[in-house]
């Protein structure tokens, strides 16, 4: 099924990083259009979709074309992770897992990578999903970029398992959770006419006050709704990490079971303590939409003990890591948003990759 692209609006938003954003172009509207649930709950891309730049082959896998069988020789490479591995704001081929296909070809003609990733995939799905559509591929290498667990956070402390529509396999509308980048939704866009107009006199720390003060607001009825005037904890849930950290063993674990070599990445983010008060608006953006049940110190928390559990389950599973979160310098040349990236960003992601598949000899 080919699905025809929405015509493109043609107002558009410069975000501070020098990214075009297009007010068409929400997670709300792309990820229903891509992605679908199966009758066990599990969601995977729509094979031989297209959604502007966005292209799922026949496999349902993002990018070209790949054949099921493997060639004799060949070593294939799985990329795995949710839309920060799908690929968001990048450049048409520029996501990380295409890039590091590129820098792999020459030298490894008989490698191949390929990005299985599926924007908003639950971390308690991982499993199943790739069971169900990655295994039969035979992957040598699995590169696993999962940055899921602020929702796994967020839904086990509110009961549910996501909030946002999908398709699923009957046509009816499913539940997954997606994210949406705050400034798509700017505040400037809902002043009237000639308010739009002075707006452009503004100094950019004004618009960001503006910015900030309309995310304060939203974030504090919000938390009326889901925190019933409890305080957002400003603490990871330890017993989450630990949960986490046995999935993650378990998972690491049924891989190699499958003859498969994990490599683990920990979670880059542009926001750390370090600059909290100049990207404040961004971290109060990736607060409301991930979890708000934890604050803002509460969400750099976890971060720093969730990557810190990553680091930790390489070691004891004798895992090969990626530490693509202490890689990329923290400046909105390499960050779209706190968690997504620019084409540069992406191309650090994928040499960190490159150069550790290389040094411990992944692939000959």
């Amino acid at each position: 099924m080919v699905l025809n692209p929405i015509p493109q609006e043609t107002a558009s938003l410069r975000n501070p990083g020098g990214i075009q954003w297009n007010k068409d172009v929400g997670m709300k509207r792309l990820f229903p259009t891509l992605v679908q649930m199966d009758s066990n709950g599990i969601l995977h891309n729509i094979p031989n979709t297209r959604y502007k730049k966005w292209k799922i082959n026949s496999l349902g896998f993002r990018g070209a074309e790949i054949d099921l069988e493997k060639k004799e020789g060949q070593i294939r490479i799985v990329c795995l992770g949710a839309s920060e591995t799908f690929g968001y704001y990048e450049s048409y081929g520029k996501e990380w897992p295409s890039q590091l296909g590129e820098m792999l070809r020459d030298k490894f003609p008989k490698v191949e990578v390929s990005n299985v990733s599926v924007a908003g995939q639950h971390l308690r799905k991982r499993r199943e999903y790739v069971e169900q559509y990655v295994l039969p591929l035979k992957p040598d290498i699995m590169i696993i970029f999962h940055q899921r667990f602020f929702d796994y956070v967020r839904n086990s402390m509110r009961g549910e398992e996501s909030e946002y529509p999908a398709k699923n396999v009957k046509g009816k509308r499913g539940k997954y959770p997606v994210q949406v980048d705050s400034r798509i939704e700017t505040p400037i866009a809902v002043l009237s006419q000639p308010a739009e107009a002075a707006k452009k006199s503004l100094p950019e720390r004004w618009l960001t006050q503006i910015r900030i003060r309309r995310l304060r607001r939203k974030i504090r009825q919000k938390e009326r709704k889901y925190l019933t005037y409890r305080e957002p904890m400003e603490e990871a849930p330890e017993e989450m990490i630990l949960e986490y950290e046995e999935q993650l063993r378990s998972f690491a674990h049924y891989l190699k079971e499958n003859n498969i070599t994990p490599v683990l990445s920990t979670y880059p983010t542009l926001v750390t303590p370090s600059n909290e008060h100049i990207y404040e608006d961004l971290l109060l953006a990736y607060r409301r939409v991930f979890c708000i049940e934890l604050s803002e110190n509460g969400i750099l928390d976890t971060v720093r003990k969730w990557n810190h559990a990553i680091r930790k389950i390489a070691k004891e599973q004798n895992v090969v890591l990626a530490d693509n979160g202490h890689l990329i310098p923290k400046t909105l040349k390499y960050f779209a948003d706190n968690c997504h990236f620019t084409d540069q960003g992406a191309e650090m992601i994928a040499r960190n990759c490159y150069d550790v598949l290389t040094q411990h000899h992944l692939i000959k």
